[in-house]
């Protein structure tokens, strides 16, 4: 079960490369479960002892990693006696004793780090944030972690009230069940409906019978497929099987409708049996071929899950070929032959008259049919100029659906739902905790906090912040930048909060080996952190002895390794280890908003679930925002080097002039750890300009420029999806125009006429032009499982066209003197089977209408609705265009292929012949089909 929502971007593209630098350095950005309810009664002794029971409830699952709410936080306290910061939990005693239910309520909304993140004062909405295991929501057997949080959770509603879940973890793993049930119900429901249909066809349950049996055999074999080749199933993967349906039944209907038609003409089995195979095996060979064309033109848009799709969906269309082909014939040879009753369908009035209104509307009204398709044609232009284009997360989602209130109730709550990042390369280690750099980062975040469509924002500067306020006594005044000339007296605490920081980022290590069951690493962990094994091995100090040395606190090497040798303690010293050193929910921990191996700051907030273009457009305007403040000299700084390059030294100054940082690293750089020469530079500033016309100074330039330069990127998930669907909309349409121009060709190789070319192409343009106007008309936006519909739609359109053709030519090989015979035979002969697949295939892809994606529910419908208007294309325009054209389309190359479709060696049948009363001697105009004379020459003839 693949459950990753919303990246269709292809491996290599610049996008998913910063998005895999995010992951790389920081992990997913969207591992928490977020719990949110909303009470005004969460601050009273029994509420606020409840909440902390849920979290810790939770956190005791396999696969949690951290559980953060108001009843988990800490609070930086400065132990002026060690000169260093000391964490402490703001509750940690259940009995409210040491501290009332309002003293803790006022410690925790005097940190503004946690106002706008955890809670939501004005609404009073509270968040639990549950950081789970990215190993457990990949993996389909355990992802249920997601679930059985939830299940803890819902256990509280009658404390708390509703409760609302939303983070990628949820949408991924509730998404993942429903993909996997829906597929289910689709394969039932296609199932139901084409048994149905064939029933009210054929009149047979032996005919239905072995129908299903041989898409039964085909959605085994895609299922089959999709494990063999390594793929994941996912949204996409998942209507495969019941498309292996929906695209069998035609290939029956077809088989079956010759079969019976023969078996009707001549009674015997055995014979009929040969010719389905011979006749319309390689029609239907073809019609298959043209609709795994329509789908592996997935694989020319490079994006992962699309390419695995458009394999899969390919093999196993020709694989529904090899077995209807094979089955049905076997079968039928095993069985007795159809009965009179069950060929009864063929002579149906419903359907002789569906026929001959064909007929007679071709024939007669083909200036109505073009007036009515150029109508059509035109109307569907018009809508077509209407369409747009989204790619929001919770598209595919109904108003009504509880995913999307839930993101919808947090984003109203605390603005953002859907991960957005910002990564900034701050490139000099020395650079991490300078002001000026700090100072612009805090520009960027108040700039973000002022756009209501993203939440607040978290960075290195939030927590800078907290340390200065801390050293201040927990002063919410003092929530704000270091300044100055505290730095060299807060250096030591910054440098000690560093030092634990690191410590603490190895116990986070270890922490998540014990939790892959590599129980080793808990004697690295006792070994290491004195309080985790003492707290393990319940050690109290011995205080018996009257000596003056101390007792030690804490249990020595030896003491460690003896009890370690004793017992195994895993279990205990994992639990043991997240609760003194607990790991922070993500998006609070230090390790999650800097990388010092690769200097790299990270900003982190959620964004409104906007569409693709809206998203882009908001990420050119970030990035011009970005831009101005970290690097406000960047224009003018390339003007001048562009001057300077171009010979006019002087415009190294100007670049001075903007800062100077550029002179002081240019210097440096000079000098290249010469401090003899960077102290002469110092003290004669003049001393520069002598380099001025010299390469070393170029170089050094250039490099000082570009160290002072600060690079950025803009990721996560929402520019991801964003990103996504913009290229599969280019790249899909790119996918349409290939799909086209295959089946062009190979039209153009079985006919050898260019003119039947166009002539086949016109028919199915019609139904993808009505699609695109119905799309713009009723606002159904164009999204990567809209843009699926039209490669679809056309490689299976296509399949009527080809069996009309085919028969169309076989019937000018033996009149081609009267070609309005030829099209009212080949309408005649396909017509009927034409419409039973084109009823199956609108009946089976409606199926998709019962979806609870939005995408599929309009996949279903718009194939739908675009193989009905295929189907009446296909019956009515392209019999008019041959009728109307005639002779410059029957080319000799036309009538004699390069393949034959159908065996032309038994297109005549010896039977059928008859004398043309016209030839006779004693021919009467009165009687000219001489109904009485010739009957008994007749009866000879036939006997």
């Amino acid at each position: 079960m693949d459950n990753k929502y919303g990246n269709m971007l292809p491996k290599k593209s610049p996008a998913q490369d910063d998005y895999m630098q995010l992951k790389n350095m920081f992990g997913e950005d969207g591992g928490a479960l977020v719990l949110a309810i909303k009470t005004d009664k969460l601050y009273t002794e029994e509420n606020f002892l409840m909440w902390k029971h849920l979290g810790d409830s939770i956190a005791k699952l396999d696969g949690i990693k951290s559980v953060l709410s108001e009843a988990d936080l800490f609070t930086i306290k400065n132990n002026t006696s060690e000169g260093k910061f000391q964490a402490e939990p703001i509750f940690s005693d259940e009995t409210f004793k040491s501290k009332s239910i309002e003293e803790i309520r006022k410690e925790i909304r005097q940190v503004p780090l946690y106002n706008g993140v955890l809670y939501n004062d004005s609404t009073n909405v509270s968040l639990m944030m549950i950081s789970i295991d990215e190993a457990y929501l990949s993996d389909q057997n355990k992802s249920g972690v997601v679930l059985d949080a939830e299940a803890i959770a819902l256990g509280y509603e009658h404390v708390f009230g509703k409760m609302h879940f939303a983070g990628l973890p949820h949408i991924r793993v509730v998404m993942g069940k429903r993909v996997v049930s829906e597929m289910y119900i689709f394969i039932g429901l296609a199932i139901a409906v084409t048994s149905l249909l064939l029933y009210i066809f054929f009149r047979s349950f032996r005919v239905v019978g072995f129908s299903i049996l041989v898409v039964f055999i085909a959605v085994i074999w895609s299922l089959g497929s999709i494990g063999l080749m390594g793929f994941k199933l996912s949204i996409l993967m998942a209507l495969i099987p019941p498309l292996m349906i929906v695209i069998g039944i035609p290939n029956c209907i077809f088989l079956l409708t010759k079969f019976h038609r023969e078996v009707k003409d001549h009674g015997n089995k055995t014979k009929a049996l040969s010719r389905v195979i011979s006749k319309v095996g390689n029609a239907t060979f073809l019609t298959n071929l043209t609709t795994a064309l329509g789908f592996s033109t997935f694989a020319f848009t490079n994006s992962e899950k699309l390419v695995e799709f458009g394999v899969t969906a390919s093999l196993n269309i020709m694989f529904v070929f090899v077995i209807s082909i094979t089955i049905i014939p076997i079968l039928f040879s095993l069985t007795k032959i159809p009965k009179s009753r069950h060929l009864k369908h063929l002579e149906k009035n419903f359907a002789k008259n569906i026929v001959n209104k064909l007929v007679y509307i071709t024939t007669t009204h083909r200036k109505r049919i073009y007036l009515v398709t150029v109508i059509v044609v035109g109307v569907a232009i018009f809508g077509a100029t209407k369409m747009e284009a989204t790619g929001n997360l919770t598209s595919d989602l109904p108003d009504s659906d509880p995913i999307l209130q839930d993101i919808l109730f947090i984003q109203d709550n605390f603005n953002g739902a859907i991960p957005f990042e910002i990564l900034i390369d701050y490139k000099k280690d020395g650079r991490k905790f300078d002001k000026k750099t700090l100072e612009k980062v805090e520009a960027i975040q108040a700039n973000l906090n002022e756009d209501t469509i993203f939440s607040k924002t978290i960075s290195i500067v939030n927590f800078m912040k907290l340390i200065n306020m801390s050293y201040y006594g927990n002063n919410p005044d003092m929530y704000k930048l270091i300044e100055r000339k505290d730095m060299l007296r807060l250096k030591g605490y910054v440098d000690g909060f560093q030092e634990d920081m690191a410590k603490t980022q190895l116990v986070y290590e270890y922490q998540d080996s014990l939790r892959a069951k590599k129980t080793f690493y808990s004697d690295s962990l006792m070994l290491n952190y004195p309080k985790i094994a003492k707290q393990v091995m319940n050690y109290e100090a011995d205080t018996s002895s009257a000596d003056s040395i101390p007792p030690a606190q804490y249990p020595s090497q030896n003491e460690i390794k003896d009890f370690i040798n004793n017992t195994d303690r895993s279990a205990e010293v994992l639990e043991a280890s997240m609760k003194i050193y607990p790991q922070t929910a993500v998006g609070l921990s230090l390790k999650e908003l800097i990388d010092t191996a690769n200097t790299t700051y990270r900003l982190r907030m959620q964004v409104i679930d906007l569409g693709s273009y809206e998203i882009d457009t908001k990420i050119k305007s970030v990035s011009a925002m970005l831009d101005t403040i970290l690097n406000p000299y960047g224009d003018q700084v390339d003007a001048y080097l562009e001057k300077f390059e171009a010979g006019e030294t002087s415009y190294a100054d100007s670049i001075f002039d903007l800062s100077n940082s550029f002179r002081n690293n240019t210097a440096a750089n000079i000098a290249d750890g010469n401090d003899s020469l960077l102290f002469q530079f110092d003290l004669d500033p003049t001393l520069l300009a002598t380099y001025y016309d010299k390469n070393e100074f170029k170089v050094a330039l250039e490099k000082a420029i570009d160290d002072e330069e600060l690079s950025y990127l803009i990721t996560g998930t929402s520019v991801v999806a964003a990103e996504g669907t913009q290229y599969l909309i280019k790249n899909l349409m790119t996918s349409l125009i290939i799909a086209i121009f295959i089946i062009a060709i190979l039209m153009a190789f079985l006919f050898r006429s260019w003119r039947m070319v166009v002539i086949s192409l016109v028919p199915n343009f019609i139904p993808l032009l009505v699609t695109a106007g119905i799309m713009g008309l009723f606002a159904i936006p164009i999204k990567p499982s809209t843009l699926l519909v039209f490669s679809i739609a056309f490689g299976i359109s296509v399949d009527d066209t080809i069996h009309f053709l085919a028969k169309y030519r076989q019937e000018l090989k033996v009149r081609s003197y009267d070609q309005r015979a030829c099209v009212i035979n080949a309408l005649y002969e396909t017509g009927l089977s034409m419409f039973y697949t084109s009823i199956v295939l609108f009946f089976g892809f409606s199926m998709f209408a019962f979806s609870q994606f939005g995408g599929t529910k309009a996949l279903g419908l718009l194939v739908s609705l675009t193989m009905l208007v295929a189907m009446l294309t296909n019956l009515t325009v392209l019999p008019s265009l041959l009728l109307s054209l005639e002779n410059r389309i029957a080319t000799k190359a036309f009538r004699e292929p390069f393949i034959n479709i159908y065996d032309e060696e038994i297109d005549i049948e010896l039977s059928e012949l008859e004398i043309d009363p016209r030839t006779r001697i004693d021919y009467d105009p009165n009687n000219p089909h001489g109904d009485e004379e010739d009957t008994d020459e007749s009866e000879d003839l036939k006997s």
